[in-house]
């Protein structure tokens, strides 16, 4: 399969598709997953439901409510309790400990922020599970910080998949 039949059967799925696939890729906790950054870019010339230029916000609303849903499996194994940090690799256990500090400090902003920032956000929701943040906040954290990120995903290729694309040949 080539790279032009992949985007298009990625675009073919549209935000139904790409809602499934963010809680999916944000489901793996601690392996990163760059599928759903590759279908929100491919998606870029779709055109939904006669929108235009608005059609890529429809992907990025759609990502980013599948990333709070996704997100759930890191809160969930911190709430399994902090016997998980010990069995975790020393790093990876102090980022968690950070990031708990910080949310217990800066609350709702800081997950917000950690969901936007290109970070391993697995180790965030891990760190709020283990805080017991209040689950309902973390998952509209998740999407308030989500969904701008991977709508400006969906803007990079609604405005220049056709550029990347000749580039390769395509």
């Amino acid at each position: 399969m080539d790279i032009n039949s992949l985007f298009s059967q990625l675009a073919i799925a549209g935000p139904i598709g790409v809602f499934f696939l963010s809680i999916i890729t944000n489901a793996t906790v601690f392996l990163p997953f760059p599928v759903l950054e590759l279908a929100l870019f491919a998606s870029g010339p779709v055109d939904v439901f006669g929108l235009g230029i608005f059609s890529p916000l429809v992907f990025g609303v759609a990502a980013g409510a599948g990333a709070g849903i996704g997100e759930l499996s890191g809160y969930f194994c911190g709430r399994g309790g902090r016997h998980i940090l010990k069995k975790l690799k020393k790093e990876q256990a102090e980022k968690i400990s950070g990031y708990a500090k910080k949310l217990e400090k800066e609350g709702f902003i800081a997950l917000i922020i950690f969901a936007f920032l290109p970070l391993p956000f697995d180790l965030a929701g891990v760190a709020a599970g283990i805080v017991k943040f209040p689950i309902h906040l973390f998952m509209l954290g998740c999407a308030i910080g989500k969904i701008p990120r991977y709508s400006l995903i969906a803007y990079a290729g609604y405005f220049g998949i056709s550029w990347v694309m000749s580039f390769f040949g395509g």
